[in-house]
Order: C-alpha cells, then structure tokens, then sequence
C-alpha cells in the first residue's frame, strides 16, 4: 500500500507542474483556462494518496466514506451550478462563457468536490 501512495503523489506533482504549464499560458494570453482538468485530477491524486491507506481495507468504515463523499458532494454541486446559472444569466449574470468551457469547469469542480469530500471524512472518521 505505500507503493500506491507514492505513485498517487508523484502523478499529483506531475498532473500539477503540467496544470501550472498549460493554465500558465492560457492566462497569460488572457483566454480561459484549458488545463482545468488537469488540476482535477492533480486534487484527485492527492486526496488518493491520502485515501489509500484507508481504502486499502475494505470495511464498513472505507464504505462510509465513500457513501458520505459522494452523497454530500451532490449538494455541494447542486449550490455550485446554482451559482453558476445566477453568474451565466444574460440577465442577471457578468459572465459570458462557451457550453465547453462551462462542462469543463462542472467536470473539473464535480472531479475535485468528491475526493475532497471524501479526504475530509477519512479524515473526521479516523480520529
């Protein structure tokens, strides 16, 4: 299991130098960010690294995280699309967004919403 820790945080660090590469240069430009993802899955790698260890048993306890993780990050999205569609109205909204760009950014948040959820109930149901 601490091999899979180990593989977990140096594809964060990669995923992550990458995110900071190709953001880097969509922001520098001034465009939207294409590399959103990639920042999703660095967060993923390293909420992973830190779940293996908890995963790695297969319990009641690594169930309950995983129920817990998901079922509250459907709330978590539900407000954030919220927020979105207020942000994206043509009447009420300041911002003005491709449908690509939109899903993307959902995918992105959505990616980086469960295994941040799911780290903090690791987390809260260790101690």
């Amino acid at each position: 299991m601490k091999n899979s820790r180990l593989i977990f945080l140096i594809l964060g660090v990669i995923m992550l130098l990458n995110a900071i590469v190709v953001n880097g240069a969509f922001l520098s430009v001034g465009k939207f960010p294409e590399g959103l993802m990639l920042v999703a899955l660095a967060i993923m790698c390293f909420c992973l690294a830190y779940l293996s260890g908890h995963f790695a048993a297969k319990d009641e306890r690594a169930q309950k995280i995983r129920e817990r993780g998901v079922y509250i990050s459907y709330f978590w999205m539900v407000g954030m699309i919220f927020i979105l569609l207020l942000c994206i109205n043509p009447y009420l909204g300041f911002i003005t967004i491709s449908a690509y760009h939109l899903l993307t950014l959902i995918g992105s948040l959505y990616i980086a919403v469960v295994f941040l959820n799911m780290t903090y109930y690791a987390w809260k149901y260790s101690n």
